[in-house]
């Protein structure tokens, strides 16, 4: 029996043991329910069968199935969750909610296999929702929720409650298979055991092409450190792990928060954050690395310092490099992210970002890359605006959206697409080292895999930018991968 049935969608990144990190949203959402309502977890990428324990879980007593979703693949395959609901169950609620239903609130109800949408951080209106069904209440009053009225829709409320992380519950593991998510050999560069753990809420800076600012109104709220640290021992012990990834949206906002809560772990398990490189300028990477940071996953985006101030990034090239500098007289691995297909970014600012990256790379041993991504116009960024006035058409539906990715190159501003998609299926190769010692590859695909990174390092070094047919193959390859149907995942929706 489910009072409450809580569907994670395919991202469509999706490697098991690799990329598939617990379903923080939804089981945080859980985590307000659980003692007063029973709770089922479907999470798509972990579950082959998730139709059969979607019906298998919906009984008499089930008030609503809840769909958390981003912009992209996971629209797809949430509305796959929504249609099969509908089809076993049709007077269900099916409520959606996460970054993407709250940006577009209003288009989102629009669609016919979306009942309610929760905007914003909606662990406090879901719990609304659901006692309210419980009740045979109207639910209609809710704050923070859209739904189709008449021929339209309404719109209760701004959709923006803020949640105090360290007022909320802890969360509940015992609703998941944990050892389905144990991983991080990428993030750690070596297999081992490692969970997600978020401490803080919500990113004070301003960056044009992310939606943040608008989801968290550049509020940043935190955990206290010594519940941090308390949180942090209970689950190394409770599932024998070796490491802890932080998945902040900035660990080190408050640089003395953070160093409190490094010498408090003390070197006691390892760790990974997600921080800037400015602030690597400012503390003390050598005692960080004694108190077991390990990896850090860093966002340059551009080589060009215009293309920096155009995305309000407030940080400069010369400090990437002076960053880049002080990491290399450490043993933490930096892992760093790029984008490119800005509006008005031009192909000398590609290119410098593209010696950036090369340089980089080649004076720190331990940097990697991520990726050389590329620039989506998502609701609500401010960026999106500009991308308007290049000739940019947003998708009319719902569904529209679940083709957008950060690998997607059809703005219609990018003159040479066949460069980006070169950058963009070569990057992760880049380095020489990250893919060929992530993945746990056999001996014969390491070489293969060296042999190409050599051969994309030279291209690059030659700004010989054009498609070859090795890299047409990785395209492919990475298309089906995004789109959720690749042969790495377990999942077969």
């Amino acid at each position: 029996m489910a009072n409450v049935i809580l569907v994670y969608p395919v991202t469509g990144l999706d490697v098991r043991g690799v990329t598939v990190w617990l379903p923080l949203s939804v089981l945080t959402v859980a985590s307000t329910l659980t003692g007063d309502y029973e709770v089922v977890i479907v999470d798509q990428r972990t579950d082959p069968d998730w139709r059969e324990s979607i019906s298998r879980h919906l009984t008499r007593d089930t008030l609503c199935v809840g769909i958390s979703s981003m912009t992209g693949t996971q629209i797809r395959y949430g509305l796959k969750a929504a249609e099969w609901t509908r089809r076993i169950a049709p007077d269900l609620p099916i409520v959606w909610g996460g970054n993407h239903p709250t940006l577009l609130p209003e288009q989102t109800a629009r669609h016919p296999l979306v009942d309610i949408v929760v905007m914003g951080e909606g662990e406090a209106t879901f719990r609304s929702l659901v006692n309210a069904f419980k009740a045979g209440r109207d639910w209609k009053t809710t704050a923070n929720i859209a739904f189709k009225k008449g021929e339209g829709v309404a719109v209760q409320g701004s959709g923006y409650d803020f949640v105090d992380p360290g007022a909320m519950p802890e969360l509940p593991y015992e609703l998941i298979d944990v050892e389905n998510y144990v991983s991080g050999n990428l993030l750690f560069g070596h297999k081992v055991r490692s969970l997600p753990f978020i401490t803080s809420s919500g990113c004070p800076y301003a960056c044009t092409f992310c939606c943040q600012p608008v989801l968290s109104n550049r509020r940043w709220r935190r955990m206290d450190p010594d519940m941090v640290v308390e949180r942090t021992f209970a689950l190394k012990e409770r599932y024998d792990l070796d490491a802890i990834e932080f998945h902040d949206e900035e660990f080190f906002v408050d640089r003395l928060r953070g160093a409190r809560i490094a010498e408090r772990i003390g070197g006691a398990f390892d760790w990974y954050a997600q921080t800037r490189m400015d602030d690597l300028l400012e503390v003390d990477l050598a005692k960080l690395e004694r108190c077991g940071m390990r990896s850090l996953q860093l966002g340059l985006e551009s080589g060009s310092n215009r293309v920096l101030d155009l995305v309000k990034k407030q940080e400069t090239v010369e400090q990437y490099r002076a960053a880049n500098t002080a990491l290399a007289r450490t043993g933490i691995q930096a892992t760093y992210n790029f984008m490119m297909g800005f509006p008005t970014e031009t192909e000398e600012e590609l290119k410098a970002t593209v010696r950036l990256v090369l340089e980089l790379t080649a004076s720190n041993p331990n940097a990697y890359v991520a990726g050389f991504y590329v620039f989506v116009p998502y609701p609500g960024s401010a960026l999106y605006d500009l991308a308007l006035a290049n000739g940019f058409r947003p998708p009319e539906s719902l569904s529209g959206w679940s083709q957008f990715n950060r690998h997607n190159i059809a703005a219609p501003w990018i003159e040479d697409k066949t460069h980006m998609e070169f950058l963009m299926v070569t990057s992760k190769l880049i380095d020489g080292r990250r893919l060929r010692g992530g993945l746990g590859v056999p001996w014969p695909a390491k070489e293969v895999l060296g042999l190409l990174s050599r051969r994309y390092r030279s291209r690059w070094e030659a700004h010989a930018l054009a498609m070859t047919w090795d890299a047409k193959l990785l395209s492919m390859f990475t298309r089906r991968f995004l789109s959720g149907e690749s042969f790495l995942s377990s999942t077969r929706p």
